[in-house]
């Protein structure tokens, strides 16, 4: 007679938000803000698979071409909350980070569409105090911030491609009075977003890799994201120009990793 043995694999250190334990997370990791987008981008690269998924905060696992195991996590918005997701994977063996996310222009010649590599980030929120003092840098690790201007440079026109540094803000919406765009426009500030300056300085104090690539959705300049009248109504999401920005930094990503960590 034959005997059916049923093993069941139960995870061990699950983290207590991400709900991922040992075996789930891998040296190379990608964060990106929607949680929405995390299958997406998993779906880019063979074998996607969900791993967790739980209080807003979603894992999946996939491998790129050449076979290099990626995790891939939402952080949801802001720094307190890429805090909570980076921490739980790190404790798992997460090495490399790299933030797929979307962006606002403050220089004004980054515009709708256009991609954004940041060499480093204005610490313009609080989460990052919690590793280093205010005169700490954040910078992204510089072989792969040239890695990913190079790859996502072969697949955008050069105008459309801009690298520099990039202001991280914990507020969108800002009160009247406190706004400082005008300052980090005279500063040279490429772009605004919500998460990179603490992913910068939580990689480089804990000896880990990290770095952001980012697609423009608009420039303060010339118009934020509005609400919409109804819910029929076009957003900019889906605006030609940034869908095809967000499909060249994910290939652009990809190819990255392949060339710096496939072995």
């Amino acid at each position: 007679m034959a005997i059916t043995i049923l093993v069941i694999r139960v995870k061990r250190r699950v983290q207590p938000h991400l709900r991922v334990g040992e075996g789930d997370v891998e040296r190379v990791t990608l964060i990106m803000g929607n949680p929405d987008r995390v299958p997406i981008v998993a779906g880019k690269m063979r074998d996607p698979t969900e791993v967790a998924k739980y209080r807003g905060f979603m894992t999946y696992k996939a491998y790129t071409p050449k076979g290099v195991p990626v995790t891939i996590s939402g952080t949801g918005i802001g720094t307190p909350s890429t805090h909570i997701c980076v921490e739980e994977l790190a404790k798992l063996g997460a090495q490399v980070f790299i933030r797929i996310g979307t962006c606002g222009g403050v220089d004004l010649s980054v515009k709708t569409g256009d991609v954004v590599v940041p060499t480093s980030a204005i610490r313009d929120e609080r989460t990052s105090l919690n590793y280093a003092p205010i005169e700490y840098p954040a910078v992204a690790s510089p072989r792969l911030t040239i890695s990913l201007f190079n790859e996502v440079s072969e697949l955008l026109p050069a105008d459309r491609v801009h690298m520099g540094v990039c202001w991280t803000c914990d507020v969108y919406y800002v009160a009247p009075g406190n706004d400082m765009l005008d300052v980090w426009t005279r500063s040279r500030a490429k772009c605004v977003e919500m998460e990179s300056s603490f992913l910068f300085v939580f990689a480089t104090t804990r000896g880990l890799e990290a770095a952001s690539i980012l697609a423009c959705d608009g420039n303060l300049h010339t118009g934020q994201k509005q609400e919409q009248s109804d819910e029929n109504e076009q957003s900019g999401e889906q605006n030609p120009l940034l869908i095809e920005a967000v499909e060249k930094e994910i290939e652009a990503v990809i190819r990255t990793i392949d060339k710096l960590y496939y072995e």
